[in-house]
């Protein structure tokens, strides 16, 4: 019985699909049938049955898979053991954000993280939040910070936990007429301006486009950037407008290239910090508690 037929079996489980397993995998679907029929094969029982709908735990396969798990959580703190008595010089937490979020956590982590072990580094990425999920599931980062998502919507696998909620506006090239508003942007008046937007079926990307079809119109969509600082890029060109989560333009707005108005109605956004419920080595699970506490909205 090996470890990578247990990976495989709880990947299936979580998809309650071969064919998705495989893709979270990033493997071929056939690697992924032969190793869940090994371990059957070893256990002398069935894991799965197929149905209509996909596949479902048999009886036996929910009870094994329950503890193989725990077991997995187990193997991998004791891997995390194992590099600390070797003397490894340390180990990697990685964490995936969006862009342009960095001007929220990042002086929050640096201020109020006590980074504890000098065996620890944290490691930062920056991908849309479509390939942070992507990442999560193929176990290419740890914990990701993205905007939270309907539950119902969230990937299998998958939870989150709030951090921070933080106002929607609209943001302008300085000489934008819109600009000298002192009252908040109607959304409707928005319908023929070149717009710039984000990812459109997660994200701040799909709360935009649901301002505009909340009331029955379409956007006028320059362009689909895949990050915001290309976003903010565009609309300091003067070429569009765009409207993203006000702490993520701080910085331009106080250098004076770029200026935010308010929309109405108005729009609040949650960033959460999501990762997979299977629990990560122990070192590191303590690790990202204090940074977990470190990011997120201090107590009122």
């Amino acid at each position: 019985m090996e470890f990578r037929q247990i990976r495989y079996a709880l990947a299936v489980a979580k998809e309650r699909s071969f064919t998705k397993a495989a893709t979270r995998l990033n493997i071929s679907q056939s690697a992924v049938s032969e190793q869940v029929k090994q371990l059957e094969s070893e256990t002398g029982f069935a894991l799965f049955r197929r149905t209509g709908r996909g596949v479902e735990l048999t009886e036996t396969g929910r009870t094994f898979l329950y503890e193989a798990e725990r077991v997995a959580g187990d193997l991998l703190s004791l891997i995390d053991t194992a590099r600390r008595l070797k003397g490894a010089p340390y180990d990697t937490l990685t964490i995936g954000m969006g862009s342009g979020m960095a001007q929220i956590f990042m002086p929050r982590l640096f201020r109020n993280f006590n980074a504890g072990s000098p065996r620890m580094r944290l490691e930062i990425l920056t991908a849309p939040t479509k390939s942070i999920f992507n990442d999560l599931h193929e176990e290419r980062i740890d914990v990701g910070i993205a905007i939270e998502s309907d539950p119902e919507r969230m990937p299998v696998g998958l939870i989150f936990e709030r951090l921070t909620v933080v106002e929607m506006t609209l943001i302008t090239h300085p000489a934008h007429p819109f600009a000298r508003s002192r009252r908040p942007i109607d959304v409707a008046r928005l319908m023929a301006e070149p717009l710039i937007m984000s990812e459109l079926t997660v994200g701040y990307g799909a709360t935009v486009l649901s301002l505009f079809t909340d009331l029955g119109i379409r956007p006028n969509i320059l362009a689909i950037a895949d990050n915001i600082e290309t976003m903010k890029a565009i609309v300091q060109s003067g070429k569009a407008v765009a409207i993203v989560p006000a702490a993520c333009v701080e910085n331009e707005v106080a250098l004076g290239v770029l200026k935010v108005v308010a929309i109405a109605p108005s729009c609040r956004v949650a960033f959460s910090l999501i990762r997979r419920r299977q629990p990560l080595p122990r070192r590191k699970e303590m690790y990202l508690t204090a940074l977990r506490d470190a990011l997120k909205d201090p107590m009122p």
